[in-house]
């Protein structure tokens, strides 16, 4: 193992992924051999078999945390338990190079190697890996669902005033000043829009942040744990922080 390397801390919530876990965690300690690294597994209360298959990799040797937590009501809780798996790695690694991805196999773990290259290469403090530029693809997709994402990605451009093209992919790579920097502010939301305030807290503080392009592809099992309600929250609210972002900026 290259002591040289940076070490690597990657943030993965769950909540009933056991068939996607089985494909993802592998190609992920793949992806990380040769260097020292960390796998923060949040769990939000899984039934599925999730935790045990979690433990057994830990008991194994692997270099893998199991975070047990409630969930904490109905909807998706990503950033909640974003956030807790980021305070723990933060507090208890001195991990140089973070990596926030779902546990349902949608965004590559064999994009994992470039990432942190690009982190690590101290040129940019945040890569965002974006479904809208050149080389990019959404693959499995329903036509509705690409269509929506692409609208809402839009409007936040717009009513932010930033010039990322993708503020709603969570598959990210950041420095220690970054992951720092999203615990120093106390967020409005619990869900995926914890993801927006995150990206935009880094934007207003002026970090080097490059897009590069992924596939994205279809869940590998399980059901989403998004809901009807949490889509149409997402919607406006999103707006709202974005709107909230671009006043506070103009106000400077």
């Amino acid at each position: 193992m290259d002591s040289r390397r940076a070490a690597v801390a990657v943030n993965l919530p769950v909540y009933n992924e056991r068939q996607a876990l089985e494909q993802v965690v592998p190609a992920l300690l793949e992806g990380l051999r040769g260097r020292r690294h960390v796998i923060c597994i949040v769990d939000g209360g899984s039934s599925d078999g999730t935790r045990d298959y979690v433990r057994r990799l830990a008991q194994a040797g692997e270099s893998i945390v199991l975070l047990e937590r409630p969930k904490p009501g109905p909807g998706c809780h990503r950033g909640d338990a974003s956030r807790a798996g980021l305070e723990w790695l933060v507090a208890n690694t001195d991990s140089t190079v973070f990596v926030d991805l779902d546990g349902d196999g949608s965004q590559p773990p064999g994009e994992l190697s470039r990432g942190v290259a690009l982190v690590e290469s101290q040129r940019f403090d945040v890569v965002v890996a974006s479904k809208y530029v050149p080389g990019a693809a959404a693959l499995g997709r329903p036509a509705a669902r690409r269509f929506a994402s692409f609208v809402y990605n839009a409007l936040v451009r717009l009513v932010a005033g930033t010039s990322l093209r993708d503020h709603s992919n969570t598959y990210r790579f950041y420095n220690r000043r970054a992951a720092e920097l999203a615990l120093s502010f106390a967020p409005l939301h619990t869900g995926p829009l914890y993801m927006l305030e995150m990206l935009l807290h880094w934007v207003a503080a002026g970090l080097a942040i490059i897009e590069v392009p992924t596939r994205y592809g279809p869940r590998l099992g399980g059901d989403s744990k998004v809901q009807a309600g949490d889509l149409v929250a997402g919607f406006f609210g999103a707006v709202r922080v974005a709107a909230a972002f671009r006043l506070a900026h103009l106000r400077r």
